[in-house]
C-alpha cells in the first residue's frame, strides 16, 4: 500500500517534518507540550495516589500536632496553677514571720505592689502581642539607636 497525495501532507510532529512557514521553536515548543501531555496521560493514576497519600499523611500530622500542643498546654496549665500556689504561700510565710513585728503592714503592702506590679506587666506584655497579631504581615519599624556617650 502507497501513501496517497493526500496523506503525504499530513504533519507529524514527531518525524521532523513539518510545514515550511513553521518556526523551529514553535515545532520544539509543540513537540515538548505534546511529550508533556502524553507523561501526564500516563502518570495520571500515580499523581493521584500521590495526592492522595500526601493528604493523608497531612492529616495524620496534624492530628499529632494537635495532641502535642494540647498536653503543652495541660502541662503547662498545671505548672502554671503550681506557680500561683507557691507564690500564695511564700507571701503567707512572709505575713506569718513578720506578723509579731512592726513590719507586718509593710510586708503585705509590698506584697499586694508585688502583685499587682507583676500583673500590671503581665497585661502590658499581653497587650503588646496581641496587637502584634493584629498586623501579621506588616514589618517593623526600625528601632533608632541611641549611642551612649561617656
Amino acid at each position: 500500500m502507497s501513501a496517497g497525495p493526500a496523506d503525504s501532507s499530513v504533519d507529524h510532529p514527531m518525524d521532523g517534518t513539518a510545514e515550511e512557514g513553521t518556526h523551529p521553536e514553535d515545532r520544539a515548543a509543540e513537540m515538548d507540550t505534546l511529550h508533556v501531555l502524553r507523561i501526564l496521560r500516563k502518570a495520571g493514576g500515580s499523581l493521584l495516589v500521590q495526592g492522595t497519600l500526601h493528604g493523608q499523611l497531612l492529616r495524620l500530622e496534624w492530628a499529632q500536632e494537635k495532641d502535642r500542643l494540647l498536653k503543652m498546654l495541660l502541662v503547662t496549665l498545671l505548672g502554671f496553677s503550681c506557680l500561683i500556689c507557691a507564690m500564695l504561700a511564700l507571701g503567707a510565710l512572709a505575713l506569718l514571720l513578720s506578723w509579731e513585728t512592726a513590719y507586718r503592714i509593710h510586708v503585705l503592702v509590698a506584697l499586694v505592689v508585688m502583685y499587682f506590679g507583676i500583673t500590671w506587666y503581665c497585661w502590658l506584655q499581653f497587650q503588646r502581642l496581641s496587637a502584634a497579631s493584629a498586623r501579621p504581615l506588616r514589618p517593623r519599624a526600625p528601632r533608632s539607636r541611641r549611642i551612649s556617650r561617656c
